[in-house]
């Protein structure tokens, strides 16, 4: 990469105070946008109280050659200091933004601000194929440096498979906190009825409700500590299946790929995954990697049913699989990125 300077526009930080009064000018700008047409300064505030904190941070900057921004908050503050600093400017679109949580009027102000910046960034990454594509619908541009970067992670995390070819169907999920929401509650049933052929193994957090009212009283769930990522992704190896159980909560979950779904496909696991737009269209290309279940009428236990039947397949496999994503990781997935800041 040479000597390129880049600096990373963050959520930022800031001082109580800074804080309070970025609160208020956010309450007001979002009042102000149901009634008048927002300038982007105050567009960007409205959708973010963090934009303008990231202003005031960029005080402490020298010069560099890129500005990268990664969040909604971020992307007024990124362009405003490419030209404070005659610099290029990119952004990273890790989710779809109009897409996120319920709240229709914030997606509606997330979309004017997408739809103003973007064309302005010399490229915009994106975590996803789908969210790409949406936003192409949203923003109808000609020509634009945009290229989908998947959040693969370093080959160095991954090991050879392990595990042995005997004994119950290990399943896999991870998260710092296991908690309500998240897909599990869509597989606790046939978890519940299938001890002795199935162990569900949960590693992170887990809510004490959820913990004490489900997980306790199901003999065939294990819970692990939470793991730093390397030695998480290193010790995958060692189960059959792994999980990406996405519950389509909004648009956004729906389109994202999660790092669940690719790190289990970087350590050879067979997925299970919930037939989200992104997953299951994910999936179709990788047909021998996983199956999708429906996530609405819940056929979950079919699917695990047939995983069961064809496990001794599954695990004589788990090298071929381990070998075809070996060249799928982050050192290949980011050289769209070095080609862009080196350009």
């Amino acid at each position: 990469m040479g000597n390129v300077k880049i600096i990373s526009i963050p959520a930022g930080r800031s001082p109580f105070i800074s804080w309070c009064w970025s609160v208020v000018t956010e309450t007001v700008f979002r009042l102000l946008g149901k009634y008048f047409s927002l300038p982007v300064p105050a567009l960007s505030q409205a959708v973010s109280r963090r934009s303008n904190l990231i202003i005031k941070e960029l005080q402490k900057v020298s010069k560099p050659d890129w500005v990268i921004g990664h969040n909604p908050g971020a992307m007024w503050p990124a362009i405003k200091a490419a030209k404070k600093f005659t610099c290029n400017v990119g952004f990273d679109v890790e989710d779809y933004h109009p897409g996120e949580g319920n709240n229709k009027y914030l997606q509606k102000l997330s979309k004017q601000l997408m739809t103003a910046l973007l064309p302005q960034m010399n490229y915009v990454s994106f975590a996803a194929p789908l969210i790409l594509q949406q936003v192409k619908r949203d923003i109808n541009i000609a020509k634009a440096n945009w290229f989908t970067v998947l959040n693969y992670f370093p080959a160095s995390e991954f090991g050879q498979p392990t595990g042995g070819n005997e004994g119950p169907v290990k399943l896999v999920w991870f998260s710092q906190n296991i908690s309500a929401g998240r897909g599990l509650e869509l597989i606790l049933p046939f978890v519940k009825k299938a001890t002795g052929r199935l162990e569900l193994h949960l590693i992170g957090n887990p809510d004490p409700y959820l913990f004490e009212n489900y997980f306790k009283h199901i003999s065939n769930i294990i819970i692990h500590a939470p793991m730093n990522q390397k030695d998480l992704h290193h010790s995958l190896g060692q189960y059959d299946i792994g999980l990406a159980l996405e519950p389509a909560k909004d648009i956004n979950n729906g389109l994202a790929l999660s790092n669940k779904l690719l790190a289990c496909l970087q350590a050879g696991l067979f997925v299970v995954a919930t037939n989200t737009t992104a997953q299951a269209s994910f999936l179709k290309e990788y047909p021998a990697h996983g199956l999708c279940f429906d996530y609405k009428t819940n056929n979950a236990e079919t699917v695990f049913e047939k995983i069961i039947e064809e496990i001794n397949i599954i695990r004589s496999q788990k090298d071929i699989r381990y070998k075809n994503f070996e060249n799928r990781n982050w050192e290949t997935a980011s050289e769209d990125l070095l080609n862009a800041w080196n350009k």
